[in-house]
């Protein structure tokens, strides 16, 4: 008997409150902020829903003023967050942004979520019922590295996204400041085993192979470890590569005017994985990835502009006639 998938797509992960100075530079020397819902898997679950799917997350979050704005960002954005629990005494994590500093072109992050409600999550915050009526899970590799729950949580997630034949997608999201490549491998090489969609850029592809190798070869043999489909987030100036079992594909990135690097990355999944639940072919998933990548980086915040379909459309229209449009 075929399952009625309600969802389309459920993620589990930690949300955070951005912080982003106006100005450049150290943030001693900053004194207006602009505050922003942030998060990779709040990200993606947001942009799902602006392209018109059903998206839900899972996480926790405390009783604080923060986690009542982003609680209200993510259902002002369509995000189902029945799912969501709350814990007294525990706060929203926070970051932020040092944009152009120390190092020009990047964005260095300042994290306070040590006492982050999410980090409390556990395999018994999973809700079978919000995997079960989902087609994909969507985790990335930041929520095993909160906590041993939080791990044991995601493969929980992950034993029942196969239990009710729901595909899982996986993007290691690397980040050195919360555990150590040596800590990191393991995991990510036992989540990636298991994904049916994984994204990795090259260093993380290296994480999971143990070894240095070129982007051709990264991408054979990471979905020898049993993905179908493999995207390859090869950066700014190289683009998109994937393969899925109806071939291979790549995208180029766009040259935009770039304000801020933050969320690029979760902004790919996102289309791609929109454009998928869509019946979109692996060259306009990743098209459609690029473009959700790129509008993403020409404004301070995390997925403030994310497209909805239409205006994805308008921004894709443009660059493949190469004419402005006319909105009048």
């Amino acid at each position: 008997m075929e399952v009625r998938r309600l969802l389309d797509l459920v993620c589990v992960g930690e949300p955070l409150v951005q912080f982003n100075p106006l100005d450049e530079g150290p943030m001693r020397h900053a004194n207006l902020f602009e505050k922003h819902a942030a998060g990779a898997e709040s990200n993606i679950a947001i942009g799902v829903s602006r392209l018109g799917h059903r998206a839900a997350l899972i996480t926790k979050l405390g009783f604080d003023q923060l986690s009542a704005f982003v609680l209200s960002t993510l259902k002002g954005e369509g995000v189902e967050t029945k799912w969501i629990k709350r814990v007294e005494g525990k706060s929203c994590g926070v970051f932020v942004v040092q944009r152009n500093y120390p190092v020009p072109g990047k964005s260095d992050l300042i994290y306070y979520r040590n006492d982050s409600a999410a980090r409390l999550l556990s395999p018994a915050d999973i809700s079978e019922d919000a995997i079960r009526q989902s087609k994909i899970l969507q985790l990335s590799g930041i929520t095993p590295a909160l906590s041993d729950s939080c791990r044991k949580a995601c493969f929980r997630a992950i034993d029942l996204a196969e239990k009710h034949g729901v595909k899982f997608s996986f993007d290691p999201n690397f980040r050195r400041r919360l555990w150590s490549v040596r800590e990191a491998g393991p995991v990510f090489l036992a989540m990636a085993k298991r994904a049916d969609i994984l994204f990795s850029s090259s260093e993380e592809g290296e994480m999971i192979l143990g070894k240095r190798v070129g982007s051709e070869r990264m991408l054979e043999e990471l979905s020898k470890l049993g993905p179908k489909t493999v995207v390859l987030k090869l950066g700014a100036k190289k683009g998109l590569l994937a393969k899925a079992p109806q071939g291979k594909a790549r995208a180029p990135s766009h040259a935009v005017p770039v304000v801020d690097v933050i969320g690029a990355g979760d902004a790919a999944v996102a289309g791609f994985l929109s454009a998928l639940l869509s019946g979109e072919k692996l060259a306009r998933c990743l098209k459609t990835a690029a473009a959700c990548s790129a509008l993403t980086v020409m404004r301070r915040g995390d997925f403030e502009n994310l497209p909805t379909r239409d205006d994805l459309e308008k921004f894709l229209l443009a660059f493949e006639k190469g004419v402005a449009i006319d909105q009048r």
